[in-house]
């Protein structure tokens, strides 16, 4: 058996597989079925950006999430987005900020999600128009 104690922080990750294949020789080595392992992952999901005609369009990728598994957030010019994804005994976390720039209308964001890519629709603030002061 490898000893999951001895493996460096970097590889912590991999402490699960190797606890899954031991379980897994155990059992055979008794002519058992393994008990089957959850397992839970986070992953900062794809992501993609274009300019439009007002704006700009933020596109992330979160395969098979749904609407009520989604938590967007803005604060001081950061978007967050967080999701969930569970299946059988697996739960992927996504999880991904974006710093928007200055002149993004943070109050006017539309989104919206459509075979697993969540889309936001980042509108330019409108500029103030320029005015001649007179000296009085």
């Amino acid at each position: 058996m490898i000893n999951a104690n001895v493996i460096p922080t970097a590889f912590y990750g991999l402490q699960n597989l190797i606890d899954s294949l031991n379980s897994i020789n155990a059992a055979a080595e008794k002519n058992e079925s393994a008990e089957c392992v959850k397992r839970e992952y986070t992953y900062t999901p794809k992501a993609d950006y274009y300019e439009v005609e007002n704006g700009f369009t933020l596109e992330v990728e979160l395969p098979g999430v749904k609407k009520e598994d989604l938590d967007i957030q803005v604060e001081k010019n950061i978007l967050t987005v967080k999701a969930t994804r569970t299946r059988k005994d697996n739960t992927v976390h996504y999880d991904r900020s974006f710093r928007l720039a200055d002149d993004i209308d943070t109050d006017n964001i539309q989104v919206t999600l459509e075979n697993g890519i969540l889309a936001f629709g980042l509108v330019k603030k409108q500029q103030a128009a320029a005015r001649k002061l007179n000296v009085v």
